[in-house]
């Protein structure tokens, strides 16, 4: 079982990621709206194996949110889910410490391949 927090403030990216992700069996799904949530979701309230973070968010983004998270000795694998394509956001991420980079809008077999990668795990599920 891998346990997903989906950290976006858009709901339909979380309807698309949840529609399919929860197609496993081997996957559960939270989800929160901010860094903000995020934050108070992972500082010991419960665990997760997989942060999948959105950049741009109100009250707190996600290389914001990511970094705080880092402060806290809180290191999930993160995949940061984003429209930003600048070689510079990209490699600001991965310098911090990003596990991988999905570049919005993706395919389900796209994010399951990140998933797969980052988590080192193979998951059977239905497209």
């Amino acid at each position: 079982m891998i346990r997903v927090l989906i950290v976006d403030d858009t709901r339909s990216v979380h309807a698309f990621v949840k529609n399919f992700l929860l197609k496993s069996n081997e996957v559960r799904v939270s989800s929160v709206f901010n860094g903000a949530e995020a934050i108070e979701a992972l500082n010991g309230k419960e665990e997760f194996d997989l942060i999948l973070l959105d950049w741009e968010m109100p009250v707190l983004n996600g290389p914001d949110t990511f970094q705080a998270l880092k402060t806290m000795n809180i290191n999930v694998p993160t995949i940061m889910m984003t429209t930003k394509n600048d070689p510079e956001d990209i490699q600001k991420m991965f310098t911090l410490g990003v596990a991988e980079y999905l570049m919005k809008p993706f395919t389900i077999d796209i994010l399951f391949q990140k998933i797969e990668w980052v988590s080192g795990r193979s998951f059977s599920y239905a497209a």
